[in-house]
């Protein structure tokens, strides 16, 4: 049979990668751990919107092959008892980053038309005035629109380097120049078939072909929120685009560097990093978030440094002496925000075979539904001499840590 217990972190591997759900107030050991070791910091901190986040997610196979059924459940509370004490706050989580990042590093802060302002004067002091690179305009337009003021569209993305060693390279991001064309310039196509627009200045041409690349400016309007059916979305609050953080990435990071991210949400920095080759340390103060995070990234070298859920469920697992197979048969799990139709087996997200070591959870396979693989395997060969420990993560991303009690153990506890 199977003990519901409590773990704190569980490893995958060598377990380079960290994840941990902490917060910035009481900052665990396991950030400060990597001050002067960061190449880029990225940060998308509350905005100060006042409003209570819910995140949807699919569930049970019919729900991640369909998108449908779904539950909700608490996303994030953006609300701050005043100004000051989101300035505080902000001021925490600016001064960190700038700790832990390289001299050759990089900054990010990811604000709306609320706070850019004070964030701008927040990192001038922290960062110095000298280290300001840039004030990216992410421009969109999907969202409600104003009949009072003209629609705010825009996003602010401050950009500070550690030092003046910092890396740049801006040729890793070129855009197709077709997209670009400037309608002042004449068309023409050379002896070779190559299209280009030109202009004469001070009695020279200069010619720019639709065949070489081109580079952005500071105002993005090229890419755009994640719509409502992007298979790209979790179900996380205020998910932003993995095309938006590889851009901000790809001219600041060389496979093999570390990136952070200190209020990680959905994931989405932590994924572009593993795309590029990076190495990378998130947190968020969420155990859900850090949930969703998890069902993003390789299940192979990381560390989740994150407490497993107290709430009672009961495990229907077991061993089948018979077939010689361990079963899983699901959570028994009620209440909010499971919905009653929902049964045992759909419940489940995912779930990792392992063994408990102390506190640790030291993973060896891991099970979870995709939109690529809605299914979920349901039943395991295994040796019924090391039938192992399990890790389960619930649909409202809640995980659960289960420990094998043979039957002579569990004679003597009771």
């Amino acid at each position: 049979m199977y003990e519901q217990v409590r773990i704190q972190r569980t490893v995958y591997g060598r377990g380079e990668n960290v994840l941990i759900c902490g917060n910035i107030r009481k900052l665990p050991p396991e950030v400060r751990a990597f001050n002067g070791q960061i190449q880029c910091v990225y940060l998308d901190p509350p905005f100060m919107t006042g409003d209570a986040f819910a995140r949807k997610r699919p569930y049970g196979e019919k729900g991640w092959r369909r998108g449908s059924p779904s539950l909700t459940a608490p996303g994030y509370v953006d609300r701050f008892d005043d100004e000051k004490a989101y300035l505080r706050f902000l001021r925490r989580m600016i001064t960190v980053s700038r700790e832990l990042l390289k001299p050759e590093g990089v900054f990010y802060l990811h604000l709306d038309w609320r706070m850019s302002a004070q964030g701008r004067i927040l990192c001038d002091r922290i960062f110095g005035k000298d280290r300001f690179l840039n004030e990216i305009i992410w421009s969109y337009e999907s969202g409600g629109r104003s009949k009072k003021c003209f629609p705010r569209k825009h996003e602010t993305i401050l950009m500070y380097a550690r030092s003046e060693k910092y890396r740049f390279d801006l040729t890793q991001v070129p855009l197709p120049r077709s997209q670009h064309r400037k309608n002042h310039m004449a068309r023409g196509v050379d002896e070779n078939g190559r299209s280009y627009s030109s202009i004469v200045t001070g009695g020279k041409e200069y010619r720019y072909y639709d065949d070489e690349p081109v580079y952005p400016g500071d105002v993005w309007t090229d890419i755009g929120f994640l719509q409502q059916k992007d298979p790209e979305r979790t179900g996380y609050p205020t998910q932003k685009p993995m095309k938006l953080l590889e851009r901000l990435l790809k001219p600041v990071v060389l496979p093999g560097d570390r990136v952070a991210d200190l209020c990680c949400g959905s994931g989405t920095t932590l994924a572009a990093a593993e795309n590029l080759g990076c190495s990378y340390l998130g947190m968020d103060s969420c155990p859900e978030a850090v949930s969703v995070c998890q069902g993003r990234l390789k299940a192979e070298n990381l560390t989740v440094i994150c407490d497993t859920g107290t709430e009672a469920a009961e495990l229907l697992a077991g061993y089948d002496p018979e077939a010689g197979r361990l079963r899983m048969n699901g959570l028994a799990v009620r209440g909010k925000p499971y919905p009653e139709e929902a049964g045992p087996r759909e419940i489940v997200e995912a779930w990792e075979t392992g063994k408990i070591d102390g506190k640790d959870f030291v993973s060896d396979r891991r099970y979870q539904r995709s939109f690529q693989f809605p299914a979920l395997i349901d039943s395991l060969q295994v040796d019924p001499a090391k039938i192992p420990d399990l890790l389960v993560t619930d649909a409202a991303g809640i995980r659960r840590c289960y420990r094998w009690m043979p039957e002579t153990e569990k004679d003597e506890n009771s």
